[in-house]
C-alpha cells in the first residue's frame, strides 16, 4: 500500500487513494485498524474524536503526529476517511465533517453495525464516496496486528466506496460480504444475537447454576465444556446435526420440571426460557428427529406455563 505495492494485488480502478487515511473515533476498533493499516504500510494522517484528550492520547499510543477534534478531521486532506465511533454517533459526526468548508477525502466508511451507507449523506452530498465497513468481531483492545485476519466484515456504499472497502478486507486477510441496505437493521440483529446474546445466554445459566450448585465460581469448569462443544458442533456440523437435549426427543416430562424450577426459583425467566425453546422446537423439526405431536406437547406446555405465569 503505502509502497504503491499492494500485497495482494492493486486496488479496485479509480481506488488509487489506499495509501493514507485518517480515523475518527479513539476506541478499541479505531486503534486496531490503526495498528494493522499502519502496518500494512498506510500512513494514518491523523486521529480525531469529540473529545481531545482521547484522540491525542490513541494518537500518542501509535505514533501518530496529528490528532484532534472531529472538525478537524477533513484539513488533514487524507484520501480515505474510517468514521470509527458508536451507532448513536455516526450521523452527528458525519454532519459535522460534512459543513466543513475544507476539501473532503475521496472515501468515507463507518465501521456501525446497525448503519448502511446512506447515515453518510451529509458527506455524499459534497461528492464524498461513501459506505460501511463494519467487522464481525468483538474488541476489547488492545489488539494485535492480525485483529482482522479470518474475520467477516459486512459492507455496502457506492460502487467505489464498496470496491475500497473490499480491497482493504483482502488485505487485512478478512472475509467482505456485502448486505442489502434495506436488510441492514436483520444483519445487525444477527450478530448481536451471536454475540452479545450468546454471552446474556450464558450469564443467565450461571445464575442457574449458582441457585443449583450454590457455588458461582465453578461454572465456568462446569459447563465451559458442554458450551465450546456445542458451539463446535454447531459452527462445524451445522445446528441441526449439532442439537441434541429433551427437545429433540421429545422429552416432555423434562420441559415440565424445567418450567417448574423456574417457575419456583426464577420466575422471570420463564418468558426467555419460553422463547428459546419455541425456537429450539422448531429448530429440531427442521432436523426431522422431532415428531409433530410431540411438537405441539411442547409447545402447549410452555403456553401452559406463561400463561399461568401471566394471570
Amino acid at each position: 500500500m503505502g509502497s504503491g505495492a499492494p500485497r495482494n494485488g492493486p486496488p479496485p480502478q479509480g481506488t488509487s487513494v489506499l495509501d493514507s487515511f485518517s480515523v475518527v473515533g479513539a476506541g478499541a476498533l479505531a486503534e486496531a485498524l490503526v495498528r494493522s493499516l499502519t502496518d500494512l504500510g498506510m500512513t494514518c494522517r491523523g486521529v480525531f474524536a469529540r473529545r481531545l484528550e482521547k484522540a491525542q492520547m490513541l494518537a500518542d499510543s501509535l505514533g501518530v503526529s496529528t490528532s484532534g477534534r472531529v472538525e478537524q478531521a477533513a484539513s488533514t486532506a487524507s484520501d480515505l476517511l474510517l468514521i470509527v465511533v458508536t451507532d448513536e454517533a455516526v450521523s452527528e459526526v458525519a454532519s459535522i465533517i460534512g459543513r466543513q468548508d475544507v476539501v473532503l477525502p475521496v472515501i468515507a466508511l463507518h465501521t456501525c453495525g446497525i448503519h448502511d451507507y446512506r447515515v453518510l449523506e451529509p458527506l455524499a452530498g459534497r461528492g464524498v464516496e461513501t459506505g460501511s465497513f463494519h467487522p464481525l468481531q468483538t474488541f476489547t483492545g488492545p489488539e494485535d496486528k492480525t485483529a482482522f485476519r479470518g474475520i467477516t466484515i459486512g459492507m455496502d456504499g457506492s460502487a467505489r466506496a464498496l470496491g475500497a472497502a473490499q480491497h482493504l478486507a483482502v488485505e487485512l486477510l478478512a472475509v467482505s460480504v456485502s448486505i442489502d441496505p434495506q436488510k441492514r437493521a436483520l444483519y445487525h440483529a444477527a450478530a448481536v444475537m451471536a454475540g452479545n446474546h450468546a454471552i446474556t445466554m450464558l450469564s443467565t445459566a450461571g445464575d442457574l447454576w449458582e441457585l443449583a450448585a450454590g457455588n458461582r465460581q465453578s461454572f465456568v469448569d462446569s459447563l465451559g465444556p458442554l458450551t465450546r462443544q456445542s458451539v463446535f458442533n454447531a459452527l462445524e456440523k451445522g445446528p441441526e446435526s449439532a442439537l441434541t437435549g429433551p427437545v429433540v426427543r421429545g422429552d416432555v416430562e423434562t420441559i415440565r420440571r424445567h418450567l417448574e424450577a423456574l417457575s419456583d426459583y426464577a420466575s422471570h425467566l420463564l418468558p426467555m426460557y419460553g422463547a428459546v425453546l419455541t425456537e429450539t422446537v422448531h429448530l429440531a423439526m427442521r432436523s426431522g428427529r422431532l415428531a409433530p405431536d410431540s411438537a405441539v406437547k411442547l409447545l402447549d406446555l410452555v403456553s401452559e406455563f406463561l400463561n399461568r405465569e401471566a394471570s
